[in-house]
């Protein structure tokens, strides 16, 4: 029977006012983005500038505005890294057209047709920051944007405007991904030379820039090197603005001289070998199904830090007793589930960014603490039921991303291989888990599709045959002889009989305690 009762409408009414409150707020930022925009543009202009020119200014940095908006909505499904990267797409955007615009200001008019490639600099740093901390497709869009009402207000030549435009789509693509300080250099190289390139094209192309080919092919290489100087200071300050995470700061978080990774090496070594193979699965299944390789090693580095509280809880660092043969059933799911809770605690005491956060706290979502379940379910003697069920499972949440779900399925492949079977059927082993995890719903809130799964899979079927090989069959007993005495191993390394040393040795030792 439908709900018709004042409480339902009530609380419809308030949901609608706050779904009304934050689009007003996301389309008033928008708006002062546009507004802000259209005011940049007309700054080379004498003011005041007439109403026409201002309200048709406006109208075009409003429909970019759209266009931006729009293009988000067609490549990114979370509406939250949506929000955020039209968000770092518009202030980027704005400050490279406030740089060129303070440029252009700077520059006297009669040189603008020799030196006005520098003018490309600002432009190209936008264009290498969106590449860098977004995609370079993205980057292309907002350097579209830039470059189309630069040239459309007149702020900029439109021939300087389409030549910004061809450096910045290499740049976008140059700087994307950037792992090694070496690739940084290998990225301002191939920029210097794409823009002396396009320069001298434009010379030969234009005779009315009044400027000879090495003077163009000399000011295009430094605007390459000031905008790779501008990305290079740019792209940690809006790392940390915006919670963007680029592959030189996951790169960095794998060191193990990282606190949280060293700690983990001294104080749980099993675990931080088990890390390292989910890292290994992880990586390689990502790489297949078009997720961030790197991201995921990372998570899998961390996604355990919290064993550190109280190591010898895990049996992968037990040596001896198994400290939970004294404990009840409850208390050490207890114990086992509250490591991802120290784990989080840990990682925002070390200000990790929050996509680590986030794969420490998903990376077994809400599932059961299996082992401790079935021992309550014995000792108690009585069915499984759903209260008693939630008492032994995870606090969650479920993984939220395709990095998040790889790791999960990652982390419950390399702890179950450990104990598999050499006998049975490894892809049928591995199917069985992923499926297992699929069917107690704790991939429905991920973007994982049936295909990836079985991508998934295989690629870990793969990474754990390589691991799980076939070793050679050492002699049983052998002799080794060392300096004055011949020593007998058995299969297992150790001395069955030592012989005595030679006269000469005896003799030597003698002359020496002499």
């Amino acid at each position: 029977m439908a709900d018709f009762s004042i409480k339902k409408w009530t609380r419809l009414s308030g949901e609608g006012k706050a779904n009304l409150g934050t689009i007003s707020l996301k389309v008033g930022l928008r708006l002062t983005g546009a507004a802000t925009m259209a005011v940049l543009l007309l700054i080379h202009r004498e003011w005041p500038v007439s109403i026409s020119v201002a309200i048709g200014t406006l109208i075009l940095a409003i429909l970019s505005g759209i266009m931006l908006s729009a293009h988000l909505r067609s490549v990114e499904t979370n509406s939250a890294n949506r929000s955020r990267l039209e968000k770092l797409i518009w202030v980027i955007s704005l400050l490279a057209v406030s740089g060129t615009q303070v440029a252009n200001i700077a520059m006297n008019p009669d040189d603008l047709t020799r030196v006005g490639f520098l003018l490309m600099a600002p432009l190209v740093a936008q264009a290498m920051l969106i590449g860098a901390l977004a995609s370079p497709g993205l980057s292309i869009v907002g350097l579209s944007m830039s470059v189309l009402l630069l040239g459309i207000t007149g702020a900029v030549p439109v021939d300087l405007a389409a030549g910004a435009w061809l450096a910045g789509s290499v740049a976008a693509h140059v700087v994307n991904p950037l792992k090694q300080r070496s690739d940084l250099i290998r990225a301002m190289s191939v920029q210097v030379l794409a823009q002396s390139i396009i320069s001298v094209s434009m010379v030969l192309l234009m005779p009315a820039m009044n400027a000879a080919w090495y003077e163009a092919m000399l000011w295009g290489g430094i605007a390459a090197v000031i905008a790779t100087a501008i990305f290079w200071l740019g792209v940690a300050i809006f790392e940390k603005l915006f919670g963007i995470v680029s592959d030189w700061t996951l790169l960095e978080l794998c060191s193990p001289e990282q606190p949280l990774i060293r700690e983990l090496v001294l104080r749980a070594p099993g675990t931080y070998a088990h890390s390292v193979g989910v890292g290994n699965l992880a990586e390689s299944a990502a790489r297949e199904v078009g997720a961030n390789p790197l991201l995921c090693r990372t998570m899998a580095y961390y996604h355990d830090i919290g064993k550190t509280a109280r190591p010898n809880y895990f049996i992968e660092n037990q040596i001896g007793e198994n400290i939970h043969n004294e404990l009840s059933p409850s208390l050490s799911a207890q114990i086992i589930a509250a490591h991802v809770t120290d784990g989080v605690e840990m990682a925002k005491k070390q200000r990790l960014p929050q996509v680590i956060v986030d794969g420490i706290a998903q990376h077994h979502g809400t599932s059961l603490i299996t082992y401790f379940f079935h021992r309550a379910m014995q000792e108690r003697g009585t069915t499984p039921t759903p209260e008693l069920e939630e008492k032994f499972r995870y606090p969650g949440p479920k993984p939220q991303s395709k990095e998040s779900a790889i790791l999960h399925l990652a982390d419950i492949v390399e702890a179950a291989s450990r104990v598999a079977s050499r006998d049975q059927s490894l892809e049928l082993y591995v199917t069985n888990l992923i499926e297992r995890s699929r069917a107690d719903g704790q991939l429905d809130e991920s973007d994982l599709t049936f295909r990836e799964l079985g991508v998934i899979a295989d690629s870990f079927c793969r990474t754990l045959r390589a691991v799980r090989h076939e070793r050679v069959q050492y002699p049983t007993d052998s002799t080794v002889t060392t300096v004055g005495a011949s020593v007998q191993l058995d299969q297992g390394g150790r001395s069955l009989e030592s012989k005595a040393p030679s006269d000469h040795t005896e003799h030597s030792s003698e002359a020496q305690s002499l």
